[in-house]
């Protein structure tokens, strides 16, 4: 049986759209500069250099640290919590920091392969290659979603040989970016941190938690759906108050299902979309269930 053929997806930044749909991630700010930042410590080496020289000509210990520094970058929290579009989009932002294009590539679904011994040691090799020879001298990032596959921890009952030949692949390959000092950051999505091999834990130069949207990020999500809509504070204030469960909606929840239905209900109605058409539809709604850890 042949190996099934790799193909990584590929996105050049910056780019209008991808500015849009990261323009549109509400309630992560905080998240979204600290991912942007993290990554030009990690890629922008002439920048770091520029700045120190400036302002410490005699030298500065702590860049020290950051030579040969993990460019591993870990994205872990709920289902539905922006983690997978901020991945994808973070290109073009950094992109107009760098002030240089960024190549964003992104390991397909079915990365395992079709379970054939050594067959995931050779594709995750396969992915890194193909990585690096597409980024060369440039930026690029890679995305692994659903690092639970290649990731779980080896001490992990269910993980079998097969997964531990392919973590330690990646765990080499991960290094041997340091080293080679290719300016590519792998960023790991995945809803199960816990889960993942204390090794690649310790290699994370930067770990993001995302969790499901407080009444702070809920009030900036209700004002933000609602735009172009006449509306009170007091509506806004209303709609975070019956949003609060004890089993939180998710970002995804609100925005697409609690917002899809809302629209639909309006426009079948024929009539103008408002606050209650919003509440009505989190009175039809339960959020998604909890992910098990």
């Amino acid at each position: 049986m042949v190996m099934a053929e790799l193909h990584l997806l590929e996105k050049k930044h910056p780019d209008d759209t991808a500015q849009v749909h990261f323009d549109a991630l509400i309630g992560i700010d905080a998240h979204k500069e600290m991912l942007v930042d993290g990554l030009i410590l990690l890629l922008s080496h002439k920048r770091l250099e520029a700045w120190s020289h400036r302002h410490h000509p005699k030298g500065l210990r702590l860049l020290e640290t950051l030579h040969g520094v993990s460019p591993l970058v870990l994205l872990s929290g709920e289902v539905g919590c922006g983690k997978t579009a901020l991945a994808t989009t973070v290109g073009t932002p950094l992109a107009k920091e760098l002030k240089e294009k960024v190549l964003v590539l992104e390991t397909p679904s079915n990365i395992r392969g079709t379970g054939m011994v050594g067959e995931l040691s050779a594709r995750v090799t396969d992915a890194f290659i193909q990585a690096r020879a597409k980024v060369g001298k440039g930026v690029g990032l890679l995305i692994i979603d659903e690092a639970d596959d290649l990731g779980l921890s080896r001490s992990e009952s269910q993980a079998h040989h097969e997964d531990r030949a392919g973590l330690n692949v990646l765990i080499k390959q991960i290094d041997l970016l340091s080293r080679e000092k290719t300016r590519m950051a792998v960023l790991m999505i995945t809803n199960r941190a816990r889960a993942m091999d204390p090794a690649l834990l310790r290699r994370a130069t930067l770990t993001l938690e995302f969790r499901r949207p407080g009444s702070a990020e809920r009030l900036l999500l209700f004002e933000r759906l609602l735009e172009g809509v006449r509306y009170h504070a007091k509506d806004v204030e209303l709609l975070v108050t019956r949003s609060e469960r004890p089993v939180l909606f998710s970002y995804s929840d609100l925005m697409q299902r609690v917002a899809r239905t809302a629209l639909l209900d309006s426009l079948r109605k024929d009539k103008a979309l408002g606050p209650e058409s919003l509440l009505v539809a989190l009175d039809a709604i339960e959020p998604s269930p909890l992910m098990e850890t």
